[in-house]
């Protein structure tokens, strides 16, 4: 499985959110996702989707810019538990 990388530079809120919310939704369980941000915005906003839609953020941004976030999807929201 590819890592699919959203490119999100120039983007403001809530458009980074916007697309790996949509790639997320497509994306089978485990697909990894990389977002580039240099928004920073996203720096409080990925962290908090990843929290409530219990995905795992894999990595946080480090010092360097544009912000990259890497996420793996946990949780199909389509799938109901019994």
């Amino acid at each position: 499985m590819d890592i699919i990388t959203l490119d999100c530079r120039g983007m403001c809120c809530p458009e980074p959110l916007t697309l790996l919310r949509n790639a997320i939704r497509k994306a089978p369980v485990g697909q990894i996702v990389e977002l580039i941000s240099d928004d920073p915005v996203s720096l409080r906003d990925i962290p908090a989707f990843c929290k409530f839609m219990k995905h795992e953020l894999v990595s946080l941004p480090t010092e360097e810019k544009p912000n990259t976030f890497t996420i793996k999807k946990i949780v199909d929201p389509k799938v109901k538990k019994v």
